[in-house]
C-alpha cells in the first residue's frame, strides 16, 4: 500500500513538472512565432499586392459571417484603392490548402501564393506551389469566376499532373475569395474613414 501511495505522489509530481515546462515553453516560443506568421504575411502581401504606400495588413475589412466570412487587406496609394488580398482555403489530398491573393483595383488578379499546404503529397500535390501551375491565375478576372476551375470540372486551369485534387483545391479556394472581392468591391474602394476594420481571424 505505501509502495502504490508513494508511485501515485511520484506520478503526480512528474506530471506537475511536465505541465509546468510545457505552458513555460509555450510562454518563450509563442511570441516569437506570432512574430514571424506576421512577418511572413507582411512578405507575401507585398508580394501578391501591387506598389501601394499604406499598411494593407492593418488596414482591413471583413466580409461575411461565420464560417463564410473573408478578411481583405486593402492596399491604397496617395489614399486611392489600387487592390485588396484575401487568403482563402479549400480541402486538398491531404488538409487544408491555405492560398493568399491580391487582386488589383480593376478586378485583375496581381498574384497568387500557397501560404500553406502541409499535408500535400511530396513531389505530387506539393507541385501546387509551383510558379508555372500558379501563373495561370495572374490577369484572370474577379468579375466572371467561371474560369476557376481546372479543365476537367469545366475551368480553364491546368491540373497539376497526378494532383487533381490540389489543383482543384486552390482553384476554389482562389475562386471564394474572388467572388467575395467582386460583391464587396464598392466598399474596399470607398475612403479609408468610411471603411471598417476587420475583426482578425487568421486563417
Amino acid at each position: 500500500m505505501k509502495e502504490l501511495a508513494k508511485m501515485v505522489v511520484v506520478l503526480t509530481v512528474f506530471a506537475a513538472v511536465s505541465a509546468a515546462l510545457l505552458a513555460w515553453t509555450n510562454s518563450v516560443t509563442s511570441e516569437p512565432i506570432a512574430k514571424a506568421g506576421k512577418a511572413e504575411k507582411v512578405a507575401a502581401l507585398k508580394r501578391v499586392l501591387p506598389p501601394c504606400d499604406n499598411d494593407p495588413l492593418s488596414e482591413s475589412m471583413q466580409f461575411g459571417e461565420g464560417a463564410g466570412s473573408m478578411v481583405f487587406h486593402v492596399a491604397r496609394k496617395g489614399g486611392e484603392f489600387v487592390g485588396a488580398a484575401f487568403v482563402s482555403s479549400a480541402k486538398g489530398y491531404g488538409g487544408p490548402i491555405q492560398v493568399i491573393v491580391g487582386v488589383k483595383a480593376d478586378g485583375t488578379i496581381q498574384g497568387v501564393e500557397i501560404l500553406d499546404a502541409p499535408a500535400e503529397t511530396p513531389g505530387l500535390g506539393a507541385k501546387v506551389r509551383e510558379a508555372g501551375f500558379l501563373r495561370q491565375f495572374q490577369g484572370r478576372q474577379a468579375a466572371d469566376t467561371r474560369w476557376a476551375k481546372v479543365r476537367k470540372d469545366g475551368g480553364e486551369i491546368d491540373a497539376v499532373t497526378g494532383a487533381t485534387i490540389s489543383s482543384r483545391a486552390v482553384a476554389e479556394a482562389v475562386r471564394r475569395g474572388l467572388e467575395m472581392f467582386a460583391a464587396h468591391l464598392e466598399e474596399m474602394k470607398a475612403p479609408k474613414n468610411a471603411s471598417h476594420p476587420a475583426e482578425e481571424s487568421e486563417r
